[in-house]
């Protein structure tokens, strides 16, 4: 996120001014949260609504949310009534990218189908199972798979929308998913285009490209269904879901490695704002923004009695700064204990 566009962004982005009542409420603001790091998710959700960890996961499961592979073949958060219009607006495109990367692994598309179509069986027989029986039945009915391979044959049966999860500390458990008829295409374009919009802040073409798997052509359309408005903010055409609001950027942010965020920060100015320090930070466990700029990195040791927090800023720190970081080390602390 380039850091004069800060201002309009964040307070879409729930870290600034407006935060929600639950963590389902933040999943349904986004549509849906990256999900990749189980450690590390539940921050990005829990520092928006002012829950722990554990009140994340309790938040989160049982109800409708369920962890799945819904764009960029990553993990996310999805809540089930908005899982069709993800489907189908976007099953396609990363059903795609997963066909071609299993064919480099030397499966083809219609074994990986006729796997997953076992795995949707096995999960309808077996609610709250594992990969590993997963596994044991996909073998069984003459599918070795196993690794990446198994991973990625579980996730072509996501997203069909046939299974989606859970995860607690511990394995995955996967459950049967019936989310009834789809939305039409354009219908889910325009629904996708206005949820990123509503969560994102003023945003590109590209960036709803990136964060959906769609190509640019097909955000541009999605844009064009939603009925986005064009905005200029610092020099820059974007398109945003009513009139932008202002906000205070918060002087000192620490946030996750997949914090929604980062669907800005794939953006060359984003990488020329940030400096030399951009590559450590972005490959890092976690974000640090100082003033609506990315200026660092932090890491987290949780032991049994205390979580111990290290963070490495790019440039020194001002007096007021280092006292704000110390509020949100113990923020985190607090959220972690």
């Amino acid at each position: 996120m380039r850091s004069d566009l800060a201002p309009w962004r964040l307070g879409p982005q729930l870290l600034a001014g407006t935060t929600l009542d639950s963590p389902e409420e933040v999943v349904r603001h986004f549509g849906a949260v990256q999900s990749q790091e189980h450690l590390w998710a539940p921050w990005a959700v829990g520092m928006r609504c002012g829950a722990t960890f554990e009140q994340v996961l309790d938040g989160l499961w049982p109800r409708d949310v369920v962890r799945t592979h819904a764009l960029r073949t990553t993990w996310h958060y999805v809540h089930a009534a908005d899982l069709p219009h993800v489907i189908a607006a976007t099953a396609d495109r990363v059903m795609g990218q997963l066909v071609s990367h299993m064919r480099r692994a030397g499966l083809e598309e219609a074994q990986l189908m006729a796997a997953s179509e076992v795995v949707t069986q096995v999960v309808r027989e077996n609610p709250g199972c594992t990969r590993t029986l997963i596994a044991e039945r996909l073998r069984d009915a003459g599918h070795e798979e196993k690794g990446d391979r198994l991973a990625h044959v579980v996730m072509a049966a996501e997203l069909r929308g046939d299974i989606g999860g859970e995860r607690r500390p511990g394995q995955h458990e996967y459950h049967a998913l019936d989310l009834g008829p789809l939305p039409s295409h354009d219908d889910a374009l325009a629904w996708i285009a206005r949820t990123y919009a509503r969560g994102h802040g003023p945003v590109t073409a590209h960036d709803l490209a990136w964060w959906s798997s769609l190509t640019v052509r097909q955000a541009r359309h999605a844009i064009e269904l939603a009925g986005l408005q064009p905005v200029t903010l610092a020099g820059q055409e974007l398109w945003s879901l009513g009139e932008p609001q202002r906000v205070e950027v918060p002087p000192v942010l620490l946030l996750a490695n997949f914090d929604e965020v980062i669907s800005h920060v794939r953006d060359g100015d984003v990488k020329a704002d940030a400096g030399p320090g951009y590559d450590t930070a972005m490959f890092a466990t976690g974000l640090l923004f100082l003033g609506g700029r990315l200026q660092g990195h932090w890491k987290r040791t949780v032991g049994k009695d205390q979580v111990d927090v290290e963070v490495s800023p790019d440039r020194p720190l001002t007096a007021a700064e280092r006292t704000l970081l110390d509020e949100q080390i113990e923020r985190f602390r607090a959220f972690a204990a």
